[in-house]
């Protein structure tokens, strides 16, 4: 499998610095990329989300154990642990492992959103919020709901929470991993003319980013980053 990545992210107007951070890992046949949004709510949840990243990132390219959802759910709690002893903050995250065979693994917990970009993005998780907390929405409607804002689940350091976890035995195409930045303040139109490197330049707007994965699943395992991708972004790739 080949991977082709490109991390787009644009600074919002609502907090100094950027709280959106991305990561990507490669061991020997595998591959892991990581999105974080840092709450706008308290001054260090940039360095919150950064940490949470490199964290993740460095655990997964140093660690020899085999690849599955309770592993990486341990790894968590370490984090979790660890992180909670410099920081008092919230973050949401979404991380996705595949596998050189296809298999695709997705945690989330909080307000960062999976995607399939294919013509138009279709979305493959849904939010972690009271906008949809009782209820089933699209996310679209979840966007206009000033409920979105509130999370039922996050990566917080008063608790720990498992994140969801979604799966397939075979995965390829192209993956979008955004911030509710991007999936909630933009339209659909506004969202692929983002991808294509066209920013919009709203005045009032939260951090938005998008780490897009393109797997191809024909090809030897190799990594290409694209050379465009924005800062705020942690790269480890051992393969091997």
């Amino acid at each position: 499998m080949k991977i082709e990545a490109r991390w787009l992210s644009q600074q919002g107007t609502r907090t100094a610095d950027n709280r959106d951070h991305a990561g990507l890992g490669a061991r020997p046949g595998e591959f892991l990329g990581i999105v974080v949004d840092g709450s706008t709510a308290g001054a260090t949840n940039g360095d919150y989300a950064r940490a949470i990243v490199e964290m993740t990132v460095d655990w997964f390219v140093q660690s020899g154990d085999e690849w599955n959802a309770d592993l990486i759910s341990q790894a968590y709690r370490r984090i979790h642990q660890s992180l909670r002893e410099q920081f008092r903050g919230s973050a949401s995250l979404l991380l996705v492992h595949v596998t050189e065979a296809g298999a695709l693994t997705a945690l989330h917990s909080g307000d960062c959103v999976l995607g399939q970009l294919d013509g138009e993005i279709n979305w493959q998780s849904t939010p972690h919020t009271f906008a949809n907390a009782l209820t089933e929405a699209t996310l679209r409607d979840i966007a206009k709901s000033p409920l979105r804002h509130l999370l039922t689940q996050s990566f917080r350091t008063r608790e720990y929470i498992s994140p969801d976890v979604l799966s397939r035995e075979k995965a390829s195409g192209t993956f979008v991993l955004a911030s509710d930045g991007f999936w909630a303040e933009l339209s659909d139109a506004e969202q692929i003319a983002f991808i294509d490197g066209d920013l919009p330049a709203h005045t009032d707007r939260d951090d938005r980013s998008v780490l897009l994965m393109r797997l191809l699943l024909e090809a030897p395992f190799t990594i290409s980053l694209d050379e465009r991708s924005s800062p705020n972004l942690y790269t480890r790739l051992s393969l091997g």
